[in-house]
């Protein structure tokens, strides 16, 4: 069963995703499932795992890629937290998760 922060992290995914267009974004789950093993809705759990294939298929272009999964985030959950730079993408993420 998916918790409710699991639920919104996911949804922020999906909406930050489909800036890529609709295929596109399914190609990117079905990469995270066939390389990583990453159901869709396994990733909140295993963000590790999503921001190695990110980088994986978009190179330092994931990295506009996971700002704009902030900025989703932070309108779901209707919050604006300071991001400091010197942390990295799950580290955001669960400190996004924490006010979900």
């Amino acid at each position: 069963m998916v918790d409710r922060a699991d639920r919104v992290v996911m949804d922020a995914i999906d909406e930050a995703l489909s800036i890529l267009g609709n295929k596109a974004k399914e190609a990117v789950y079905y990469f995270m499932e066939r390389e990583y093993g990453l159901q869709k809705e396994d990733i909140p759990s295993n963000l590790k795992n999503f921001h190695d294939g990110l980088h994986m298929l978009f190179g330092v272009g994931a990295n506009i890629i996971e700002k704009h999964i902030y900025n989703c985030l932070q309108n779901r959950i209707g919050i604006r937290a300071r991001i400091e730079p010197e942390l990295d993408f799950i580290e955001v993420l669960n400190k996004l998760r924490s006010f979900a």
